[in-house]
Order: structure tokens, then sequence, then C-alpha cells
């Protein structure tokens, strides 16, 4: 890739991104610039990946490409400090959870670029998806662009930018959904007496495996549940309790509550 792109915010997300485009050689270190407040950061960042850094968002504002990884809460005052840097008119490529293209848009006060993107943690080890959309000026180019730089950290998807809250709601908070049940898993397994350490790999191997199962089967979850649920059996006799306890319309709530929660974030 023949740009220079600038991280704004040298957090876990961006640094991941970073390292994915680094290590397949989509763009060289020395074409990247990352910027942060937190000097700690910068020297971890270049200490492992060996890009330019600096404290001044502006600097970083002034590359091709512009990936925004701030927290939505730091959005707009990163915008009003960067936005004198922007009359090359870069794209812009924005991470935060609701936000929206046109609230950035305004903020900028021009006709520039703005992809939103809605990665999700295991962009750390390269197994992330991230949802891309478009905003009002970003033409078929730059979403192609935006495609190549998240491939490089997992599999991607084009979305209606209405669709974005939704996507944020199921996978970009989805990780912990499944980190919070290993959690329970656990614990479950300490509690039957399992040594902490053999419990956690039974668990993890066996989350990674019912995923993949899921990936390389034509079968639904549900008919999946169904085949390894036997009449009066043992994972019959825990399904029950599930439903006794509603947890399936407890974890339908709680992925609502995140969308909703994306919605007021865009406010």
């Amino acid at each position: 890739m023949n740009k220079t792109i600038g991280v704004i915010g040298g957090g876990n997300m961006g640094t991941a991104l970073l390292s994915g485009l680094i290590r397949r050689r989509t763009v060289a270190a020395s074409r990247v610039m990352v910027s942060d407040a937190d000097t700690k950061k910068l020297r971890a960042v270049n200490r492992t990946l060996r890009v330019k850094t600096t404290t001044c968002n502006c600097e970083a504002a002034g590359q091709s490409v512009v990936l925004l990884a701030v927290k939505p809460q730091q959005m707009e005052p990163v915008l009003k400090e960067i936005r004198s840097s922007l009359a090359h008119k870069p794209l812009l490529i924005s991470i935060a959870a609701g936000i929206s293209t046109g609230w950035i848009e305004k903020k900028i006060g021009a006709k520039i670029p703005v992809i939103r993107v809605m990665p999700n943690t295991p962009a750390l080890v390269g197994k992330g998806i991230s949802a891309i959309a478009r905003g009002r000026y970003a033409s078929a180019a730059h979403e192609k662009l935006a495609l190549e730089i998240f491939r490089s950290v997992g599999e991607t998807v084009v979305v209606s930018e209405k669709s974005i809250d939704a996507v944020t709601a199921v996978s970009g908070s989805g990780p912990a959904y499944f980190f919070f049940l290993m959690e329970q898993m656990i614990a479950s397994g300490k509690r039957l007496g399992l040594r902490p350490e053999l419990v956690r790999a039974l668990v993890l191997a066996t989350a990674e495996g019912a995923a993949q199962l899921a990936l390389q089967s034509n079968d639904d979850p549900a008919v999946l549940r169904q085949k390894v649920t036997s009449k009066g059996g043992t994972t019959e006799a825990a399904l029950k309790v599930l439903e006794k306890k509603k947890a399936g319309q407890a974890v339908q709530q709680a992925i609502l509550a995140a969308a909703r929660r994306a919605k007021q974030l865009g406010k």
C-alpha cells in the first residue's frame, strides 16, 4: 500500500491493526506515525513495531490515512485539535463506537472522506472481524483501501451505517460475552474439584473446538446444539437449567442493551 498512515491513539486496537499491517507487509513501518499523550505507550509501540511516534495529534493527522483510534468521549476534542491539519483531505477511519460519519464530517466542517469501522479484540491475534461503512464523501476506492487495511487483522464485511450499532452489540462487544461464559465454566470446574490449569485448558479447547465445528458445518448452531444433547443425558440436564433461568432471553436483552448504549454514545 503506497500510503502513509497516522494513528491517533496508541491503545490495543490501534497497535493490533498496525502490527497486522506491518506483519503482512501491507505498509512499511517507516510509513507509519502513532500519536498519543501517553509517552509510555509510545515507547512501547516504537519498541515493538519500530514506527514513528509523536505526542502531537496534528502531526499524525498529516498522513494520507488517519486512523482515529480514540474512545468516543475523546473524539470531539481530538477532531477540534486536528481540524486545521486536514486540508489535504486524508481518509479518516474511525473505530469509535457510536460515532457516526456524519457527526465526524460536521465537526470537521469540510467534505472529507470518512469511513466508520467496528472491529473487535480478536484482531489482536489476527482473528478479528471488522464491519465497514462509508460516509457521505468516501468513495468506492476509499472503501477498498479500508478493506485492505482491516483484512490485515481478520475478516471484513461491508454494511450500511445504520447497521453499525447492531454490529457493535453483536461482534464488537461479542468477545466479552464468550469470555464471560468461559469464566463461569472455569469457576464451575473449580467447584467440581478440577485443578485451575486443567479446567482452563478444558474450557479454552472446548470453546475453540465448538467455534471451528460451527465454522466448518452447514448446520445452524441450534442444530449443532441439538446433536450434542442426548435425551435424559448430562447436556440436557444443563440446558434445562439455562432454559429455566431464561439465559437465552438474558443474552438477547444484554445485546439489545449494548446496541442502545452505542446509539447513546453517538449523541
